[in-house]
C-alpha cells in the first residue's frame, strides 16, 4: 500500500503545485470576487454566464456558498444560481490540471465537458420549473442581515444569524500583490493537500484491499444498473472535486466500468452531503431537491451516453 501511495505523489505533486499557484494567481487578483456582479448583471444570458464562472473559479461544493448566499439576498434568479452550484463542484482550474495527470487527457476533457452539461441541463430544467410553477414564488429561507451603515453584511455572518455553517478563513491584508498571491497560495495548498493526501490513502486501500468481484458486482458491467449504482455511490460520498480523482484512478484499475467511472466522477462532488445540509438551510425544500434530482439525472445519462458510444 504504502508503495501505491509513493508512486501517486510522485506522480502527482508537481501538477499539485501548479495548480494551487494558479489559485493563488485567481485569488490575487480578485477575480473570483467579480462573480456576483457578472452573474447578477446577465440577465437571459445568467445561465451561460454561470455555467463559465463555475468552471473556472477553483471552489468546490461549500467554497462556493458564500457567492450563492450573497447571490440569493440580491434577488439573482434561481436558475443562474442552480447552475452555478451544479457545475463549480465539479469543474474548476486547479481540477482540471489534476485530473489531466491523475486520470490523463480524455478523463479531463470529458470533466469539461460533463460540468457544461450538467451546469446547463440543471440551469435550463431549473427555469423550466419555474415556468412551469413548481419553483414560483419565495425560495429562499434566509434572512438578509445589515450593518450599521445599511450595507449587506458578508455571507459568513449571514450564515451564522441563520444557523448555517460557512467556511471562511482570516486574510490578512498585504501591501504587495505577490504576498498577497503567496498566502493564497499556501492556504489553496494546505486546503487541496489533505484532501488530495487523503483521497489517495483511499486509492491505495481501494488498488490494495477491495476484491474485484466486489468491483465487477456492483460497477463492472456495461449496463444502466452499473451507472445508476456510481450515482447512488456518489451520493453520499464525501468528495469533492479534487479527492475524486486518485479514488477514481483506484476504482479504474480495479475494473469500474467507464461509462459508470463517468457518471461517480460528475456525481460524487455535485452531491456533497454538507453542502446539500447548507443547501438545505438557505432553500426551501423543494429547491433542494430539484438540484438533486437534475444534477443526478444529468450524471447518469452522461455515464449512459458513454456507454452506448463507447
Amino acid at each position: 500500500m504504502l508503495t501505491v501511495i509513493g508512486e501517486e505523489i510522485a506522480r502527482m505533486w508537481w501538477f499539485f503545485l501548479l495548480s494551487i499557484v494558479l489559485v493563488g494567481v485567481i485569488k490575487g487578483y480578485k477575480l473570483d470576487l467579480q462573480i456576483r456582479g457578472w452573474v447578477n448583471r446577465a440577465g437571459a444570458w445568467g445561465i451561460f454566464l454561470a455555467v463559465v464562472v463555475g468552471m473556472v473559479s477553483p471552489l468546490c461544493a461549500c467554497g462556493i456558498l458564500p457567492i450563492v448566499i450573497s447571490l440569493a439576498l440580491m434577488g439573482t434568479p434561481i436558475a443562474p444560481l442552480i447552475a452555478l452550484l451544479a457545475t463549480s463542484p465539479i469543474m474548476g482550474p486547479d481540477a482540471l490540471l489534476l485530473t489531466w495527470r491523475g486520470l490523463g487527457p480524455e478523463w479531463a476533457m470529458l470533466k469539461l465537458g460533463g460540468a457544461a452539461f450538467i451546469g446547463l441541463g440543471a440551469g435550463f430544467a431549473t427555469q423550466w420549473l419555474v415556468n412551469c410553477g413548481f419553483l414560483a414564488g419565495e425560495l429562499v429561507r434566509l434572512r438578509p442581515v445589515y450593518r450599521e451603515d445599511g450595507t449587506l453584511a458578508s455571507a459568513y455572518e449571514i450564515g451564522t444569524a441563520n444557523g448555517i455553517a460557512v467556511r471562511t478563513m482570516t486574510v490578512v491584508p498585504r501591501a504587495k500583490r505577490l504576498r498577497f498571491i503567496f498566502d493564497r497560495t499556501l492556504d489553496a495548498g494546505l486546503f487541496i493537500g489533505k484532501y488530495l493526501l487523503l483521497a489517495i490513502v483511499l486509492e491505495a486501500l481501494i488498488v490494495t484491499l477491495v476484491p474485484i468481484s466486489w468491483i465487477t458486482v456492483l460497477v463492472g458491467q456495461k449496463s444502466l444498473l452499473s451507472v445508476l449504482a456510481a450515482a447512488l455511490i456518489g451520493l453520499p460520498l464525501p468528495t469533492n472535486q479534487i479527492p475524486i480523482i486518485p479514488i477514481l484512478a483506484g476504482l479504474l484499475e480495479r475494473g469500474i466500468d467507464h461509462g459508470a467511472a463517468f457518471t461517480l466522477l460528475m456525481a460524487g462532488p455535485v452531491s456533497s452531503i454538507p453542502a446539500i445540509i447548507a443547501l438545505w438551510g438557505m432553500f426551501h425544500r423543494r429547491v433542494v431537491l430539484s438540484f438533486l434530482a437534475v444534477t443526478l439525472a444529468g450524471a447518469v445519462l452522461l455515464g449512459w451516453g458513454y456507454q452506448l458510444f463507447s
